[in-house]
């Protein structure tokens, strides 16, 4: 695997799914752990930092969770909740960074000094949030939690009483239950924000988990299969950040005295209703129940057709 990339490079059909288990918890812990200290102290520098501490941090999570049934339970329980631990110390900060960086490219209708007013409320939260992931750092090297994920990755081996499969046979049965889950939650779309969440969510797992055994199925699943998926992500992302962004004022509001919070952030709750409406109205007219049976085909071919209803609207 080619150190900062998201696949499993050297993994091909014939590898038993130990092996993989092996290398995916080890990059990806060795990823989660090499991003913290600079996102802890060089958050200044490049803000991707702390992007990169989420994106690996759920990466791990993602491969804790697929190969659970390697792991022994008492160690994997415990390092799951570490991971756990770090991904939440930069999701104040991670969204701050980017809302910052949406107010700056922003063609709201801004009076005079109301940018440079948000810009700098918005940065006093963004220092304070840093705390989280200063204190996370230290954490992770006070609980030597390098040397732990080590030794778990020591301990992984097949568990059952037959003979262990192979990453081609094996990974149909990993995925599977993932993207149920996942179309299950597309059939549930209405009204309300928490269903395209719930739906972004499922599917951001099921994304992680392809790959990890992407090396059992032909090329085709990660040239056409995965950014065919991947669209249905980004399209669920753009709409998620406009609900962020609401939830997030709403909340600073809460913590903040009247005579303080800048009355720009107000206006713009209305503008984010208003574009999150519309990009949401328009993700459910595309995502047609003829566009999940497409995409439920494409999953057919590679996974054996194992069982995932999709009911008709």
């Amino acid at each position: 695997m080619s150190k900062n990339g998201k696949w499993l490079g050297d993994v091909e059909p014939g590898h038993s799914i130990s092996d993989v288990a092996r290398e995916a918890i080890s990059t990806r812990s060795s990823r989660m752990l090499e991003i913290l200290p600079l996102a802890a102290k060089k958050w200044k520098d490049d803000v991707e930092y702390v992007h990169h501490l989420r994106t690996w941090s759920r990466r791990t999570q993602s491969a804790l969770q697929l190969f659970a049934s390697l792991l022994p339970m008492k160690r994997s329980t415990s390092l799951r909740k570490a991971t756990q631990h770090l991904r939440k110390a930069g999701g104040s900060a991670r969204d701050l960074d980017v809302f910052i960086k949406r107010i700056r490219k922003s063609k709201f209708d801004f009076k005079d000094g109301e940018r440079e007013e948000v810009l700098g409320f918005l940065s006093k939260l963004r220092k304070r949030a840093q705390a989280k992931i200063v204190e996370a750092n230290h954490w992770a090297e006070d609980e030597q939690l390098a040397k732990k994920f080590q030794k778990l990755v020591k301990h992984i081996r097949w568990r059952e009483v037959a003979d262990e499969e192979s990453v081609e046979t094996i990974a149909p049965t990993l995925l599977e239950p993932m993207l149920v889950r996942f179309f299950h939650f597309s059939q549930q779309l209405n009204e309300s924000p928490e269903s395209l969440h719930q739906m972004r969510i499922e599917g951001k797992k099921a994304r992680y988990a392809m790959e990890l055994v992407e090396g059992g199925f032909p090329p085709s699943f990660r040239k056409e299969l995965y950014p065919a998926f991947e669209e249905v992500q980004s399209r669920l992302g753009v709409i998620n950040d406009h609900h962020t962004a609401i939830e997030k004022i709403r909340g600073w509001q809460a913590e903040t005295s009247a005579k303080k919070f800048p009355d720009a952030l107000l206006r713009m709750v209305k503008q984010e209703q208003a574009q999150f409406d519309c990009k949401a109205d328009a993700f459910r007219e595309w995502w047609t129940h003829e566009r999940a049976m497409e995409l439920k085909h494409l999953f057919d071919r590679y996974l054996g057709g194992l069982g995932m209803p999709v009911a008709e609207a």
